[in-house]
């Protein structure tokens, strides 16, 4: 006997929302294994525990060229301190303080407070903007969490798991936005996954206003990165990418690449979904992952960097990689290695070269035992340690007593 219309119709309903279950539980499955695997394998944050010698703090005029130091919406701190060897800075914007852990960081956020001023500045429409942003100045609330938050995890989704699996089912494309979202923030130079919450929020409200059509009076912005901070610029090819597809796409092509190339999938699955990277930071990374193509062990990059649990160390291996790349353009690299806290370039001439991202290096036990372990498995190599910062004297006289050459703040 035939079933009536309206039980065939509840069955097929009944049907699909158990597919749909399915799909989230697979979602959900993926997410939390990423986090498990990204806690287990990424190593302990450096845990400065210091030899002998003061945790060290700095003027701001030391560390950074003067022309940044203050902008038309922000001013820095004159005290800069050392934390997991980086230098800690802090912003004082018409938004409320913003700690930026490291040079790096430092650039991003300085660039997102240009892309703020600019919507102004370069809007067809100055007053709506002006609007948005005038109840956010001067009220920190939720942006010392936010923003100084390395990133935001499941276990600091309010919502909880289920409620977020629902409404992200691919939580770069929600964090991107519409076409139209995301179009409008290439035209402003800031990351579509943008974590300010002020950029944010702007990016939210001018969407529904502007309605796909241009925000600014003229073409997109290019942004110049600052020289001593190391922010890196959006290609041309990446706004296109951004603009024209969803990260989950883009994403997607990502992992295929690297598979083609013979990275690990385990590898692969947690870079794609980690939650330290956005895909425009992982498209930078990508950049430098081919300039390395022909380099024996260069997937190591891509292990390193899918261990990043904070956007900061995410920089950082974006940093790594550039500094790599960087040498290669003159120098012929064999193999490359990781040697505790340093990624090692194995020059086909044989002589190493350590590469050092960090900002300001300092003697701790991790620093010592780094050292020695390396010269006591190479103790007859030429090697050179390279950083775009410094060590201290206790690091240097470490590193000359082991036979390393250190070149700070220069180019090898």
């Amino acid at each position: 006997m035939k079933k009536p219309r309206y039980i065939r119709i509840f069955n097929h309903l009944e049907k699909g929302r158990k597919n749909m279950d399915t799909r989230k539980l697979m979602v959900v499955i993926c997410i939390v294994t990423a986090a498990f695997c990204g806690c287990e394998m990424t190593p302990r944050a450096p845990a400065g525990r210091f030899r002998g010698e003061r945790a060290p703090a700095f003027s701001v005029n030391e560390v950074l060229p003067r022309k940044i130091l203050r902008g038309s919406n922000y001013r820095l701190a004159e005290h800069v301190a050392v934390q997991e060897y980086q230098y800690v800075f802090t912003v004082r914007s018409d938004f409320g303080e913003i700690t930026a852990r490291g040079r790096h960081m430092l650039g991003l956020r300085l660039q997102e407070l240009k892309s703020i001023e600019n919507a102004k500045k370069l809007s067809r429409y100055p007053l709506v903007v002006d609007g948005i942003l005038t109840p956010l100045r001067d009220s920190e609330k939720g942006l010392d969490l936010i923003i100084n938050e390395p990133f935001e995890s499941i276990d600091r989704a309010p919502e909880g798991l289920n409620l977020m699996v629902d409404q992200y089912m691919d939580p770069a494309d929600r964090r991107a936005g519409s076409p139209a979202r995301r179009k409008l923030a290439i035209e402003l130079d800031c990351d579509p996954e943008t974590r300010n919450p002020v950029l944010k929020h702007l990016l939210d409200e001018l969407t529904l206003y502007v309605a796909g059509g241009s925000l600014l009076t003229q073409g997109g912005m290019s942004f110049i990165p600052v020289p001593g901070i190391g922010a890196l610029a959006m290609t041309a090819q990446m706004k296109e990418l951004i603009v024209n597809s969803p990260p989950s796409v883009i994403n997607s092509k990502i992992e295929r690449e690297l598979e083609a190339a013979g990275v690990e999938s385990t590898i692969r699955f947690r870079f794609r979904y980690s939650g330290a990277f956005t895909t425009l930071q992982r498209l930078q990374l990508m950049e430098q992952f081919r300039a390395l193509e022909g380099v024996r062990n260069r997937a190591a990059l891509i292990e390193v960097a899918a261990n990043a649990h904070t956007e900061a160390e995410a920089l950082s291996s974006i940093r790594k990689g550039k500094m790599l790349a960087d040498i290669r353009k003159r120098k012929q690299i064999r193999q490359l290695k990781f040697v505790g806290l340093f990624p090692l370039a194995v020059l086909k001439n044989g002589r190493h070269v350590l590469i050092c991202p960090y900002d300001y290096v300092t003697s701790t036990w991790e620093v010592d035992n780094c050292v020695d372990a390396y010269r006591a498995s190479n103790p007859n190599v030429s090697t050179v340690l390279v950083t775009p910062g410094r060590v201290s004297p206790a690091v240097l006289k470490k590193l000359e007593s082991a036979r390393i050459r250190v070149v700070e703040e220069g180019t090898f």
